[in-house]
């Protein structure tokens, strides 16, 4: 059975499409409407386009707006998300990530240099966002954004990843945030590699996934200078500020990407001892957390799905939490 791939930007980032199928047209043709999705997506969820559906509705805040029901699943998946973390997960960040100079995409951050702008707030924007599912209308309370980013982009991924798997083997990865589908015919699972923090160029090892996703929230990509000092885009929803941690990534394996995305944000924000607690807690995740000073620490069955070939990773297995 060959091996189909298509590669392309979408959402902030680089997005690679890889399927297993007997008809080179019909591959074709699926790879091509996975990428039309992502747009459709973008059009749909993207804070940074300005015509964006979630665009309008930011900007109509104060005011019942009618939404897609893509966009009105998403809002509410996301603050379902954040009664179930205790509000450390929070899309109603936008505030404090442009008061703190992530206001357009990173690749656009990466090309300026430090600027002036408004202070930065102390707190996020605070209030109630309203959904009512019969009207399909929300109501953001006025200053208050929504930001969708990382749920988004591991909707739009699991999302693809299933539409790809009904063809046969699939996996979907957006720059790290990967999920799969079934398992590649020329071996017994997926083979994911996990990046080291203080050493982007180097793996610290990988993992075997079948029918699994997996996400990485780091401190070491998206940083910038703004008010003279360093910034990233990791907020605590409790400051308003970017976190203050003691980890430098997070990598959480589990059955679906949206929730492997968000678990590995909040155990990054609450910090080792917080952090493992909260992924002790929940069920079918697995994690591999690097603090800032690169010591390892892993929950969950981590070491079932280790393809080990670095000492520095095998090491983590007999350090178990």
């Amino acid at each position: 059975m060959p091996e189909f791939t298509r590669q392309f930007r979408a959402m902030g980032t680089q997005v690679g499409l890889w399927l297993w199928h007997d008809d080179e047209a019909l591959a074709g043709h699926a790879l091509a409407q996975a990428e039309q999705f992502f747009v459709h997506a973008e059009a749909h969820l993207s804070r940074f386009k300005t015509d964006s559906e979630l665009s309008l509705l930011n900007r109509a805040a104060g005011r019942p707006w009618p939404v897609s029901l893509l966009l009105f699943e998403l809002v509410e998946l996301a603050l379902a998300w954040r009664d179930r973390t205790g509000g450390i997960f929070d899309p109603t960040i936008l505030g404090a990530l442009i008061a703190h100079g992530y206001d357009r995409s990173f690749d656009l951050i990466a090309r300026g240099d430090d600027r002036a702008g408004p202070a930065p707030v102390s707190r996020p924007a605070q209030g109630r966002v309203r959904l009512s599912r019969a009207q399909r209308r929300i109501l953001l309370p006025s200053g208050v954004g929504l930001d969708l980013g990382g749920i988004a982009k591991g909707w739009a991924v699991q999302q693809a990843a299933h539409r790809l798997g009904r063809l046969g083997p699939a996996l979907v990865d957006a720059g790290g945030d990967i999920a799969c589908v079934g398992a590649p015919p020329t071996g017994s699972a997926w083979l994911v590699g996990i990046a080291d923090p203080h050493r982007p160029e180097a793996d610290l090892g990988a993992l075997t996934l079948t029918d699994e996703a997996v996400a990485t929230s780091s401190l070491t990509g998206r940083r910038w200078q703004y008010h003279g000092q360093p910034a990233h885009h990791l907020i605590d929803p409790r400051t308003g500020a970017p976190a203050r941690t003691d980890l430098a990534s997070v990598t959480v394996v589990a059955p679906r990407l949206p929730d492997a995305e968000i678990h590995a944000k909040v155990a990054l924000i609450l910090g080792t001892v917080e952090g493992l607690a909260y992924l002790n807690k929940q069920t079918n995740v697995s994690a591999l957390l690097v603090t800032a000073t690169g010591d390892q620490l892993s929950c969950g069955a981590l070491e079932d799905k280790a393809y080990v070939y670095s000492p520095v990773f095998a090491k983590t297995f007999l350090t178990l939490v």
